[in-house]
């Protein structure tokens, strides 16, 4: 029998994919340990129970494994955030489905929290070639933005910079993970329930 060539490459894409995966889960579990500078190559292999050669296969290098962490964080949590958000109707329930699903996504994943703020202060963002900080800043602020500006032309906004506004909501909202860093146990629900009503006085109209 002649072995179809094309099955043999989806097999091969399917199995390198789910190797991929295995050691990005492993280096978001190992910087969630021992921060980013100590979480060696090395490390990330022995929690992967792989080679050290074999993540080489799979990644050039470390800034290379860092940018596909992130990348997957992000894209899983859009992925979880989105569909809350596009249940709502009013741009005031979607404000706070916006909130939720972001401290959600953290109640679920909080070592890819961790391992966010160690790469961060750990200045792994510098190690990663092709970040525009400029644009990687208005593409993570856009969806408030335009949220703020929708409300705010339906009337149950108040005029306020939708920007800066903006740039509030996700700095109260990202301090979050750092505090996860400092407690395990954090209580997720109280810091949604004070974040919300906060964010609701600040944004109700006068």
């Amino acid at each position: 029998m002649v072995p179809n060539s094309d099955q043999d490459g989806q097999s091969r894409s399917f199995i390198e994919e789910a190797r991929r995966a295995q050691i990005v889960t492993a280096a978001v579990e190992t910087i969630a340990e021992v921060g980013y500078s100590r979480a060696s190559m090395s490390r990330i292999a022995a929690r992967a129970g792989i080679s050290r050669g074999l993540i080489s296969y799979h990644f050039a290098g470390k800034a290379e494994l860092i940018g596909q962490v992130m990348a997957t964080v992000y894209a899983d949590g859009a992925a979880f955030i989105a569909p809350m958000i596009d249940a709502e109707t009013t741009p005031t329930a979607q404000l706070r489905a916006y909130i939720r699903s972001n401290l959600e996504y953290m109640r679920a994943h909080p070592a890819r929290m961790v391992a966010l703020v160690e790469i961060v202060t750990g200045g792994g963002l510098a190690d990663l070639p092709g970040i525009d900080p400029t644009e990687s800043d208005r593409q993570m602020l856009l969806p408030l933005v335009e949220l703020f500006t929708a409300g705010q032309a339906a009337g149950e906004f108040r005029e306020f910079d939708v920007t800066v506004m903006a740039r509030i909501v996700r700095g109260v909202i990202d301090a979050v993970p750092t505090a996860l860093s400092h407690d395990p146990d954090l209580d997720i629900d109280r810091y949604l329930r004070e974040i919300t009503t906060a964010v609701d006085l600040a944004t109700r109209p006068i």
